[in-house]
């Protein structure tokens, strides 16, 4: 991996956590796990997706294996819907960031039943929107920047 593809994922991860800790409820490491795995290299996702696991499951207040499954679902829809859509596309992200929105909505109810909390619906639906909205737009921007990276094949 070129050096300047370390500091974008370096980058990623820790503005990722931080906009995670002022926007509660959204993963805006999601997009980047995805834009890894468009590229097509397993090595670089499998890394990703094993060190982000471990920030979403240390840092989160849900129990143990709903990261595991937030990301097993993720990889799931990503690797269902690329063989109907372009993987690259922007309808296909669109598709892909309103799944993740329902999915938040319904994994959170059922992390919360498991535990025996109560959680405020309105709440959840405001995360729940913000997760779609935000995951095709994070999508592209990341998308642009990353095929900008000096040494990359794609770069225009």
């Amino acid at each position: 991996m070129r050096p300047a593809h370390i500091v974008f994922w370096t980058l990623l991860t820790l503005g990722g956590v931080w906009l995670q800790n002022i926007v509660p409820g959204v993963d805006f490491l999601a997009p980047g796990l995805i834009l890894a795995m468009q590229e097509e290299k397993w090595t670089v996702p499998v890394w990703l997706g094993g060190i982000w696991l471990f920030i979403q499951e240390g840092t989160g207040s849900m129990p143990f294996g709903a990261g595991i499954l937030w990301y097993g679902a993720l990889a799931g829809l990503y690797f269902f819907g690329h063989w109907l859509f372009e993987a690259r596309n922007f309808l296909f992200m669109l598709i892909l960031g309103a799944c993740l929105g329902a999915m938040h909505f319904l994994f959170i109810n059922v992390m919360a039943l498991l535990q025996d909390w109560s959680i405020y619906m309105d709440r959840l639906g405001v995360e729940a929107v913000q997760q779609a909205l935000i995951f095709p737009i994070e999508w592209g921007l990341l998308y642009l920047i990353h095929h900008h990276l000096p040494g990359d094949p794609h770069a225009a």
